[in-house]
């Protein structure tokens, strides 16, 4: 008998605490927590806002970039190719030159 009215004491001490438990306590520590998230959440947003601008910013940087060293590129083609017609024409006077020369040498003999 003496383990029953231990066991029945337990309980009761137990359900005392129990009815004297302060639920306000955790209420407050969860409302606490959430509010910490919260505020967490907003700098996160805060901070992809701010990154998704740079991103945006270098991306905005990178293409122009590629458009200059495309009119970079295209202006060296547009130069060689200056540079090949101007030997061709150096070449025909060459040959214009030669052909005159032996024109004259073919007067003076």
């Amino acid at each position: 008998m003496k383990s029953f009215q231990e066991k029945e004491k337990k309980l009761y001490e137990l359900l005392d605490k129990l009815n004297n438990f302060d639920n306000s306590q955790i209420q407050k520590k969860g409302q606490l927590e959430i509010e910490d998230l919260k505020i967490h959440k907003n700098q996160l947003k805060i901070e992809k806002n701010i990154l998704e601008e740079k991103y945006q910013s270098l991306a905005e940087e990178l293409e122009n970039a590629q458009k200059k060293i495309e009119g970079l590129e295209n202006g060296k083609k547009k130069d060689q190719q200056k540079q090949t017609e101007f030997n061709q024409k150096i070449d025909e006077l060459n040959q214009e030159t030669e052909y005159l020369i032996e024109e004259i040498d073919k007067w003076q003999m």
